[in-house]
């Protein structure tokens, strides 16, 4: 199970990080007690947290809430002595946020994916920087525990127009959190549950002659799978994709041994290959199988731009083998044609 490392947003750490990062944050007193917007602190309200909402991310889900503005809170809450209590200036509000975080995708995955996002909240048309939270996914696997924070805010204005921003490479969603509505962009896709796979309609079978029946491959075989179609608008090599459009990636894996024995006469065959090609709605893909990641059993990715919808998709796939009856042999056909030469339908 996946965890995490808490943030801590103590503001004076929030200011000095901020001003490393280049960003100014506002951590003004006005009025002795008078808290300004910008001003952030970590901590909680200790009122119940009334919004809720959720942020899909090509990673996980990051899920937010937050509180009824406030005038005052206690000082102790905010990182202050004393047991008195703090205001916020005129013309702004006190806002209680809480985010916390979970991974959608697989652990082995996420370790290819940049794991860093950060937050920003809006409101009375002031914007306050809240840094980036870096996932460590080894400390996080050890620990069992997702992170998460909570925090103290300033904001100008009376704080009902709230809005917070996730930040994932690049790439911003906005939600307004009266009414939890999220403006996703690029990332539209991933909504409502993430990335989406799809499963092939009809099994793949590379004996697709009658004479390939009568092969046999001894220890080897002949195999051919097709992995289900996952559809994402995020992957690191290719980063996003253009606004309705996805990534669909798919994995295909046709094997045959190198030779394999005619079964009528016993005699022996060499297998030749042809190249694996692949297209999805007689298109090229964007991005085939690498060299060093393509084993000579004629497995791999292949990653294509399709339209962001849930309409079926047919994927074309030709992987030609034939066995050639070994020189001086005189019984058996010369050559047995197998592999692979069907189309399959994706649906979710």
């Amino acid at each position: 199970m996946l965890g995490s490392r808490r943030t801590a947003w103590a503001v004076a750490v929030v200011a000095a990080l901020a001003i490393g990062a280049g960003v100014a944050v506002a951590v003004v007193r006005l009025g002795g007690d008078s808290l300004a917007p910008g001003f952030v602190a970590d901590g909680t309200s200790g009122s119940a947290l009334t919004r809720e909402t959720e942020i899909q991310l090509p990673i996980g889900v990051v899920r937010l809430a937050s509180g009824a503005p406030l005038d005052e809170i206690a000082a102790r809450r905010v990182g202050k002595e004393g047991d008195g209590s703090v205001r916020a200036a005129d013309d702004a509000a006190i806002v209680p946020v809480a985010w916390s975080f979970r991974p959608s995708l697989a652990y082995d995955d996420l370790l290819g994916y940049p794991t860093t996002f950060s937050l920003g909240l809006t409101a009375g048309g002031e914007r306050t920087d809240l840094g980036e939270h870096d996932i460590d996914l080894h400390e996080t696997a050890e620990s069992g525990v997702f992170p998460e924070g909570s925090l103290i805010a300033v904001v100008a204005g009376d704080g009902d127009d709230l809005e917070v921003e996730v930040t994932y490479e690049d790439q911003t969603q906005t939600v307004v959190m009266a009414s939890g509505k999220v403006d996703p962009g690029r990332a539209a896709a991933l909504y409502p549950d993430g990335p989406a796979s799809y499963g092939a309609s009809d099994p793949c079978d590379a004996r697709r002659t009658p004479e390939a029946r009568l092969i046999d491959a001894g220890a080897g075989s002949i195999y051919c799978r097709i992995g289900p179609l996952t559809r994402t608008p995020y992957l690191p090599e290719l980063g996003w994709a253009e606004e309705g459009r996805v990534w669909s990636i798919v994995d295909v894996t046709v094997t045959a041994p190198r030779s394999v024995v005619w079964l009528p006469t016993g005699v022996g065959y060499q297998v030749r290959r042809d190249a694996v090609v692949v297209s999805l709605e007689g298109g090229e893909p964007v991005r085939g199988p690498r060299t060093d990641d393509e084993p000579t059993d004629g497995s791999g990715t292949w990653v294509f731009d399709s339209a962001a919808d849930d309409s079926p998709l047919s994927l074309h796939v030709t992987a030609p083998m034939t066995a050639v009856r070994e020189p001086g042999a005189a019984s058996g056909p010369p050559t047995v044609p197998f592999g692979v030469d069907a189309t399959f339908t994706f649906q979710r």
